[in-house]
């Protein structure tokens, strides 16, 4: 096991469909890989302004597909699907804990790119200059692809939580 720090939280979509994007301001938090595969732990400390987020997500019971950065704000970001699992109310702020399945890392959409530049038969500089176009972007890139994991992992997976 592994543990990291959790320097930012962004709700991408919940799995009601909701896609607006919502940063989470975060006191504290973590993320602590498991002996399993992809499967993750995340504990976020939450100030009052943004408990009422999170608290949906809790009284619904909804999955939700994150983007956290780990380690360091500057840090590509990670695509998570979180499941809520416990709610603890602090001295100051709301802690919550959620069981996590990482979905796409930096490396992932690095190769994504890549394949889609040579299926698209770029070559030669073409394919160096599309390639370094589309990774620069990345941000819209990484959304879009990890929307739609997410989706898919719901139409699999629709009443599991993992």
């Amino acid at each position: 096991m592994k543990t990291f720090k959790l320097c930012s939280f962004r709700i991408l979509m919940d799995e009601s469909g909701h896609e607006e994007t919502v940063p989470v301001e975060i006191t504290d938090g973590l993320t602590v890989s498991t002996d399993q595969t992809a499967q993750w732990v995340v504990e976020i400390v939450v100030p009052d302004k943004d408990q009422p987020v999170i608290d949906a997500l809790f009284e619904k019971n909804h999955r939700a597909l994150i983007e956290v950065a780990i380690s360091r704000p500057d840090n590509d970001p990670a695509a998570l699907i979180v499941t809520p699992l416990e709610r603890v109310p602090l001295s100051k702020n709301v802690s919550y804990l959620f069981n996590a399945k990482m979905v796409m890392m930096k490396n992932d959409l690095s190769e994504m790119i890549l394949r889609q530049v040579v299926e698209e038969d770029y070559s030669g500089e073409s394919l160096v200059t599309e390639y370094m176009a589309r990774r620069s972007a990345r941000g819209e890139h990484i959304n879009a692809i990890a929307k739609e994991t997410f989706r898919q992992y719901l139409d699999e997976h629709p009443y599991i939580a993992f």
